[in-house]
C-alpha cells in the first residue's frame, strides 16, 4: 500500500533552485526527491551526534 504524502511549500534563491535542478537532473531524480534525500541523510547524521 502507498504511503500518503504531504506537500510542502518552500523559498529558495535562484542560486539555490538551479543548484537543485543541476543535482536532479543529472543523477535522474525529481526535486522532491532530493530533498528528501537530504533530510534523510541530515537525520542519519543528527542520530549519529
Amino acid at each position: 500500500m502507498a504511503t500518503e504524502k504531504k506537500r510542502v511549500s518552500i523559498s529558495l534563491t535562484d542560486e539555490q533552485y538551479e543548484l537543485v535542478d543541476k543535482i536532479a537532473k543529472s543523477r535522474g531524480f525529481s526535486k522532491s526527491a532530493i530533498f528528501v534525500l537530504a533530510l534523510e541523510e541530515y537525520l542519519k547524521n543528527q542520530k549519529q551526534n
